[in-house]
């Protein structure tokens, strides 16, 4: 049946599967849990169950016209909003009011085809402030014959009034094994190997986009990077640390993976120190040579973590600077900024490593 059809997420289906069996279905729901973790394909089966022409204890038929019709988005009492660019240039989608007025005006009518008008709200936590509260309208005045479901990867952002509204359901990752057998599903023209798979779902985290998107030979040369840089660097060799960063600092394109691939080693090297097992760790496939680095370096050494991280920040904010790595090492000691020269740089610089505007005369946070 239509539920049984996506893998994982067991409690949220059944705690559908309960509400339509026992006709107790909510008005409003809030789907909330990491990108890509089957939130959306329930969301559009809970609408297609509320509309079958023929329902089996509640679920959808997937074969009646109704069915059909919603899984292809074409079914007259089915509304799917999702953020939209405002510009070919814009940095971020957004949700705007107008969108949300098209949808309060079609929720206004009585259902044409289906039993009830369903709409789905996608990303829902990137409605902009207006849109936001003129929907808040539609949450406390919920039109008849009608059901509103919001998917969100970051409920944090939405307004709490719009989430006191809803039933919340969590979502969580899907396990390694649906992932797998979601990537043998999508990838089967590639035929990928049984090593590229198991890379692939270990490094999912639990979400298929994630399993999909990564490129698999430049996140592990990446990692190769900084495994490499972790095994040698000190305080007493920083020039190692700005090589490195000069050489990143012109890849802007790989910043995001560079940052990711760093906070989680990092991650699982504080994991060992800790006394975790390799189970708990994120790069397993490299957790031998990761606990042999974890044991050599220990949280007092100038190679720890928080070490780490402060020399980090050290030379792409410096390399911003354009102060130079032998300026540096010369006159400023790890948690020390007792340099005139080096302070004065850093006085008058206004944009931070992220790309940032900082305040003239601020102190950045290390």
């Amino acid at each position: 049946m239509a539920f049984d059809r996506i893998l994982g997420q067991e409690q949220p289906k059944k705690i559908l599967k309960n509400a339509l069996q026992s006709s107790n279905v909510a008005h409003a729901y809030l789907f909330h849990g990491q990108e890509s973790i089957g939130k959306k394909q329930i969301a559009i089966e809970l609408a297609k169950s509320l509309n079958c022409a023929s329902p089996v204890k509640g679920d959808a038929c997937d074969e009646c016209t109704s069915c059909r019709k919603i899984e292809n988005r074409t079914h007259p009492d089915f509304f799917f909003v999702e953020p939209v660019k405002n510009t070919p240039t814009a940095r971020e989608a957004v949700i705007k009011i107008e969108a949300i007025r098209e949808l309060q005006r079609k929720l206004a009518f009585h259902p044409y085809e289906g039993k009830v008008k369903a709409a789905i709200i996608d990303n829902a936590d990137l409605m902009n402030l207006q849109a936001a509260n003129s929907f808040l309208k539609t949450l406390e005045e919920p039109p008849s014959a009608t059901i509103l479901i919001l998917i969100s990867s970051n409920p944090f952002k939405l307004l709490p009034t719009l989430i006191s509204r809803c039933q919340t359901i969590q979502f969580q990752p899907l396990t390694h094994e649906n992932i797998k057998k979601i990537l043998k599903e999508i990838m089967t023209e590639q035929m990928i190997g049984n090593d590229t798979l198991a890379f692939r779902t270990l490094r999912s985290r639990g979400s298929v986009k994630k399993a999909l998107a990564e490129d698999i030979e430049n996140i592990v040369n990446t990692r190769k990077e900084i495994v490499n840089l972790l095994e040698t660097i000190s305080f007493d060799r920083m020039d190692v640390v700005f090589s490195q960063a000069k050489s990143w600092a012109s890849q802007s394109d790989q910043w995001e993976i560079i940052l990711n691939e760093l906070m989680e080693l990092v991650r699982d090297l504080a994991f060992f120190q800790s006394g975790c097992s390799e189970s708990e760790v994120y790069n397993r496939d490299i957790a031998k040579r990761l606990k042999l680095l974890a044991t050599r370096k220990t949280v007092n050494s100038d190679c720890s973590s928080l070490g780490l991280r402060k020399a980090t920040r050290f030379s792409l904010y410096t390399c911003r600077s354009e102060v130079s790595p032998k300026e540096f090492s010369s006159n400023v000691r790890p948690g020390s900024c007792s340099s005139e020269k080096y302070r004065q740089r850093r006085e008058i610089t206004s944009t931070s490593a992220s790309g940032e505007v900082v305040p003239i005369n601020s102190t950045p946070n290390w």
